[in-house]
């Protein structure tokens, strides 16, 4: 069980961090469409961060103590993408979600999770791939607006 709740107090974490990015990310973008799905996305975060939390007390025990320094390293990395540009927020972002399926998908094949952890972790997976995809179309609704200004 330790093995279990390590790894859902980190990816509890995890999450905390990428809600938080998009929080910072948001302002940088007057295009409607690409703030609308920086908004989902961080409410979609939020949602994981509040399903993890909810696994977690349901086995028992508490989210760990440096959640919070996630949420401060979330919003500097956040506002600090902001200053390389929005193709640069994109990419990092595609990067970070990536990054996170890979993770979810480690802890999947390392760590002998109950039914439950694991439907909500595949789920999230499924998610950070749909965010992926989010980003991937945004770059491409700005390089069309980018020509059409051209």
């Amino acid at each position: 069980m330790d093995k279990v709740m390590h790894s859902l107090r980190k990816m509890h974490n995890i999450e905390r961090f990428a809600t938080e990015v998009y929080r910072a990310q948001i302002p940088a973008f007057p295009e409607k469409d690409i703030t609308e799905r920086l908004k989902a996305a961080m409410l979609n975060e939020q949602e994981h961060v509040d399903g993890l939390k909810a696994r977690i007390e349901e086995l028992g025990g508490t989210t760990s103590w440096l959640g919070f320094f996630f949420q401060i390293a979330g919003k500097s990395w956040g506002f600090a993408t902001r200053f390389l540009g929005k193709m640069f927020i994109l990419r990092a972002d595609i990067w970070l979600e990536r990054k996170a399926v890979t993770d979810y998908g480690d802890f999947l094949q390392k760590v002998d999770f109950d039914e439950r952890s694991r439907a909500l972790i595949q789920k999230n997976i499924g998610d950070e791939k749909t965010h992926v995809k989010r980003w991937e179309d945004s770059i491409v609704i700005l390089s069309n607006l980018k020509q059409q200004r051209l």
